[in-house]
């Protein structure tokens, strides 16, 4: 019982973390897309900006992937 609610747990987390980390990348690209169509000229500086802006949303699936890990293959997940 105690195995089934640790792997509930973890799809949970894995599975927001996902849905927010795409609702986050499609924040920040549209706005990307956005600032270049005010201001084609400054397209490299944004586009800098915008890849700071992904690398950062994207890393809050991945540390919910390695938590999810360990919840799944440490002492309480026992897989």
């Amino acid at each position: 019982m105690i195995q089934a609610l640790y792997a509930i747990a973890a799809a949970l987390m894995l599975g927001l973390s996902a849905a927010g980390g795409a609702i986050g990348d499609g924040m920040v690209l549209s706005k990307y897309v956005e600032g270049v169509s005010r201001q084609p000229e400054a397209r490299g500086q944004i586009l800098g900006s915008a890849f700071i802006g992904v690398g950062i949303v994207e890393g809050i699936p991945v540390i919910a992937l390695a938590l999810g890990l360990v919840l799944l293959l440490g002492k309480g997940g026992g897989l």
